[in-house]
């Protein structure tokens, strides 16, 4: 996904996601070349009592289609 700096910022000012950080990476697609892009991430993992299971189902199906490893999507 592509977003402009403005959007970014109002998509992270949301308060569900707003404590989320950006994180410079270097992406190696499949396809060959390097991309560059920034990756939120949350500075401290929520607490075990704040959980949503439909979100993590959902992530754990986009990981899965994007190939990531078996053990990484476990641990979504």
């Amino acid at each position: 996904m592509s977003l402009a700096g403005d959007e970014l910022e109002r998509l992270y000012s949301e308060p569900d996601v707003q404590a989320y950080r950006p994180k410079a990476v270097v992406v190696h697609p499949a396809s060959g070349g390097v991309i560059s892009a920034l990756c939120y991430n949350l500075p401290e993992p929520p607490p075990p009592d704040e959980h949503n299971a439909e979100y993590a189902t959902k992530l754990r199906a986009v990981a899965r289609r994007a190939g990531l490893p078996q053990d990484y999507v476990a641990s979504i």
